[in-house]
Parts: structure tokens; sequence; C-alpha cells
């Protein structure tokens, strides 16, 4: 069950984590639903960095884009490669969408990087 969870120590919390990624990281976009930044960090570990700005609406809906986003990344994390920071982006169409289609469409970019 623990495979499944999402801990602090995957979440990336503090501004120079967010710019660092974002500075150094592959960038792909994911149609209007949102931007990844992804990044080595020599850790054994993947850790997960979600932005969602006032573009998007008001804060019931940047959180349900966070809540959708952490459930996605939660379903498919054990496919990633270890040792990655992901930073995500949300747009306004992701909002929209249901979780099961988040996480098609954030996995293809996720794993294709292996």
């Amino acid at each position: 069950m623990s495979q499944f969870s999402f801990h602090k120590s995957e979440r990336l919390a503090k501004r120079p984590q967010f710019e660092k990624v974002m500075a150094r990281g592959q960038r792909k976009r994911v149609s209007s639903i949102c931007t990844l930044f992804m990044l080595s960090n020599g850790l054994n570990r993947k850790r997960l960095g979600i932005i969602a700005s006032k573009k998007i609406g008001n804060a019931v809906i940047r959180n349900r884009a966070k809540r959708k986003i952490r459930e996605a990344f939660r379903r498919i994390k054990d496919r990633i490669n270890p040792g990655m920071d992901i930073v995500v982006i949300s747009g306004k169409d992701l909002v929209l969408l249901s979780v099961c289609t988040l996480e098609e469409k954030l996995s293809k970019p996720l794993l294709n990087r292996q």
C-alpha cells in the first residue's frame, strides 16, 4: 500500500528547488493541459512540485487541479525513473479532465523520458 502513497519526501517544497528544475530541466508541453519540467536529482526518489496560478481560477479550482495532479502522479510514480524532480504547471483545461484522462496524458511524456 505504501507504493501508492505520496510522502513529504516526494514533494518539492522550496522555491529554489522549483527554480532549479525550471531553469535546468527538460521542458515538455502537454497540449493545453499543463507544462512539465523534468530534471535528474541524484537522489533515489522522485519528487513532484505543482504550480497552479490564479490564471486557472479561484482557490477551489486551483486546489482541485493540484489534487488531480497529485493523484495522477501517485498512480504512475512506480513506473517513472527514480531520481527525477518533476514540476507541473497546470493550465486552464486541466480542471475539466478526469483523473484517469490526466494520468494517461501525463504518463506519456514522463514514461518516454526513460
